[in-house]
């Protein structure tokens, strides 16, 4: 069973402990109507409580840890037991795993709905912590991959090319090509790097697959795909994006154009080189 769950109203709370006065919780209570926000974070707002403060006492009052998200070590497997779509509308995340039981991170730990509709989901039993809202959200971006995404999207472009080319006109059509896979694969693939803060991105072509590695935090990490002739049409669309030589596949090029990813402006540092099975791209993002 998960832990014992405690009802506890976090403006009382915060009067009992003489953080806050009556008047400033009435007055922080009209504000939450307003805005439709927690009260928690309605209180941050109007400056009556800092947000470190709140959470170390929610800590002591439910007994639970306070974890530091800015350096916590990740276990992939783990965070998908928990779908996105839960985690960003509960504000939630699998942090550890320990004798069959998940240790839960939650910016507000006193959302006695999101604590059910988790432990349904889960179907284990589950413990909690109570982590910074700001660091969560930033951290959902980080470990919510698109590596099924950028897999399924291999596949179709893939199955679109034919056994031994690729439709080069179609690939250089000045038209609205948005929809064409390859485009959708790049799509994916810059914005998984950009959030997972990845610096570089690695396009590599093997006898049997093509990499896609992401440095972050100075480590590359690797997602292979089997549809190694998807290489070829990864490489001639960057090229087009960069102005390179497109016939040219002997030599180094080197080029740099500007994408917007989540509403950023990116500004990308290619650079090609021959390889036994094809060109590989080394891509700066700045």
């Amino acid at each position: 069973m998960s832990e014992p769950k405690k009802k506890i109203r976090i403006g009382d709370l915060l009067i009992q402990n003489g953080v806050i006065t009556e008047e400033q919780l009435m007055t922080a209570l009209g504000e939450q109507k307003k805005s439709g926000r927690k009260l928690g974070q309605t209180l941050i707002d109007l400056g009556y409580v800092d947000e470190d403060s709140l959470l170390n006492l929610l800590s002591r009052q439910l007994e639970i840890p306070f974890v530091q998200l800015k350096h916590y070590q990740f276990n992939q497997e783990l965070i998908k037991k928990l779908p996105e779509a839960l985690a960003r509308r509960f504000r939630a995340i699998v942090l550890d795993e320990q004798q069959g039981s998940l240790l839960i991170g939650m910016a507000d730990p006193m959302d006695l709905m999101a604590l059910d509709e988790i432990s349904q989901k889960v179907q284990q039993p589950t413990r909690h912590a109570v982590v910074r809202e700001s660091e969560l959200l930033s951290t959902l971006d980080m470990v919510y991959r698109r590596t099924d995404e950028i897999s399924n999207l291999a596949e179709e472009l893939d199955s679109e090319l034919s056994d031994d080319a690729f439709d080069l006109a179609e690939l250089t059509a000045t038209g609205d090509d948005s929809d064409a896979p390859v485009v959708k694969l790049l799509q994916s693939i810059f914005e998984d790097g950009v959030m997972a803060r990845a610096s570089d991105i690695h396009i590599e072509p093997d006898e049997n697959v093509v990499r896609i590695r992401l440095r972050i935090d100075g480590v590359l990490q690797e997602q292979e795909m089997k549809e190694t002739r998807i290489n070829a049409a990864l490489v001639l669309r960057l090229k087009l994006m960069s102005g390179l030589n497109i016939s040219e596949k002997r030599v180094p090029q080197d080029g740099r154009f500007n994408i917007r990813v989540k509403n950023r402006s990116i500004d990308v540092r290619l650079s090609t080189m021959p390889t036994q099975y094809g060109e590989s791209v080394v891509m700066r993002l700045l």
